[in-house]
């Protein structure tokens, strides 16, 4: 007999090739769906907590679960597969990364419009409020969320599902630390400063500002939250 959450998850999968649950429209709460289905919330949780970490659905802070899109499903499953195929690739990944948030900074600072402004300032406040609690779900819910805005402030979707998969990625397979940072941790008020230099930035369209900061960002996060050291590889002559 196959175990509940593995029927659960079925339910789901087969749920939205079915089209009865759509990308981008949020899925029923676990109550719900412990009741349809005639499990425990527990293992309703625990079922959704798979999906997201195989990319499938995403939590979206205070505002449930959602489906995610096809194009980002098969984004994350490609990452996912390079990490098991190349088991050292961390530090690799981050310093992907550092390069991807750079060039999506300058472009969102370049490129943002109204509706983006507000939805950076939401995300940005967010993030800020949980950096100022010592819930650590909530403060890596809330800094992916912050990123994705950027990302999508750029106006390319190819930036929005490469920061969106790649986040995914990192946060189940790069070690970061478990405990929450406590408010008055040098790390999160760090943190915050840099968010509030960020946020400054794209704001003001300063796109090589914005540029700078994200990525002495990306390298501050290495360092103080992936435990990976400073490296610099050997330059090749021609």
């Amino acid at each position: 007999m196959p175990s509940q959450v593995a029927q659960i998850t079925r339910h789901i999968e087969q749920g939205i090739a079915d089209g009865r649950y759509v990308a981008g429209r949020r899925l029923p709460a676990e109550r719900m769906l412990a009741e349809l289905l005639q499990v425990s919330r527990a293992t309703a949780r625990e079922a959704i907590g798979l999906l997201v970490a195989r990319g499938v659905v995403e939590r979206r802070q205070g505002d449930g679960t959602y489906v995610v899109a096809a194009a980002e499903r098969r984004m994350a499953e490609i990452w996912q597969d390079m990490a098991r195929q190349h088991p050292m690739l961390q530090a690799d990944l981050v310093e992907f990364r550092a390069m991807l948030e750079s060039r999506t900074a300058e472009l969102a600072a370049l490129r943002h419009d109204d509706d983006d402004r507000a939805r950076l300032r939401a995300a940005h406040a967010a993030v800020d409020a949980a950096y100022g609690s010592s819930d650590r779900q909530a403060q890596i819910r809330s800094d992916v969320a912050f990123h994705r805005a950027i990302a999508d402030a750029t106006h390319n979707p190819v930036f929005s599902y490469l920061i969106a998969s790649l986040l995914a990625l990192l946060h189940d397979h790069v070690q970061v630390s478990l405990a929450g940072l406590s408010p008055q941790s040098p790390v999160s008020q760090q943190l915050r400063r840099q968010h509030d230099a960020l946020l400054s930035a794209i704001l003001a369209r300063d796109a090589d500002r914005a540029r700078d900061v994200a990525g002495g960002h990306m390298d501050y996060v290495a360092v103080q939250l992936n435990a990976l050291p400073r490296v610099s590889r050997p330059l090749t002559s021609p």
